[in-house]
């Protein structure tokens, strides 16, 4: 079975022997869900091992920011992907006014 078919936690895991220079600054992304759907989303994004974290923004708007190393662009943009199959994701363009 192909590892891209398998949940996270049985994908081998990657090599970790090539070393990538230490990232100056964190890579985010604005996301907007069903406020009903975040713990949902927690849960999903917590079994792809620390390839981000989030923080609610706006609990009533469930206005999400995704933060992540930019040398895991990738793997993030994978598991939103994953995860939005049974979440309803929003990806905002743009940083909301007045949010960091």
């Amino acid at each position: 079975m192909a590892d891209a078919a398998l949940p996270p936690s049985l994908r081998r895991r990657r090599d970790r022997s090539a070393v990538l220079p230490p990232a100056r600054e964190s890579a985010a992304l604005y996301l907007r869900l069903p406020a009903e759907q975040t713990a949902l989303f927690r849960f999903l994004l917590e079994a792809y091992e620390n390839v981000a974290y989030f923080t609610v923004l706006d609990r009533k708007e469930a206005l999400i920011k995704l933060v992540f190393s930019p040398h895991m662009r990738a793997q993030a943009d994978a598991a939103l992907a994953d995860i939005a199959r049974g979440v309803p994701l929003e990806r905002l363009p743009y940083q909301p006014d007045g949010l960091a």
